[in-house]
């Protein structure tokens, strides 16, 4: 009788084992995307924080989001047009040339 006592003992460690590095591996694979992100992410990120610093709306993945990207782009890719992107896609969403030029400049991480 003593074994199945210490066998159940044995097969309820193992259990809680599994189950841990099962949560572990979950939390870890949800947290890399996160832990791994570039910094160039934050600064289209900046960019459109700036706006709303400046009041106004930018909702998430919409257009003056994609605007911000293209500073961000400029970073990797250095091709000046991707500014003139972000400046004027911002300027087409009613921006004042002043505060797109800046925050293109901040998505570029040129700020």
């Amino acid at each position: 009788m003593a074994s199945s006592v210490s066998g159940g003992a044995s097969r309820s460690r193992r259990w809680k084992r599994a189950a841990a590095v099962t949560v572990s591996g979950t939390l870890l694979a949800a947290a890399a995307p996160l832990l791994m992100a570039s910094p160039a992410q934050a600064w289209s990120w900046d960019c459109q924080q700036y706006l709303r610093k400046m009041g106004y709306h930018v909702p998430i993945g919409g257009k003056a989001y994609k605007s911000c990207n293209y500073a961000e782009e400029w970073y990797v890719d250095h091709d000046p047009v991707l500014l003139f992107y972000c400046r004027a896609g911002l300027e087409d969403l009613d921006v004042k040339h002043s505060y797109a030029v800046t925050a293109c400049k901040k998505g570029a991480n040129l700020l």
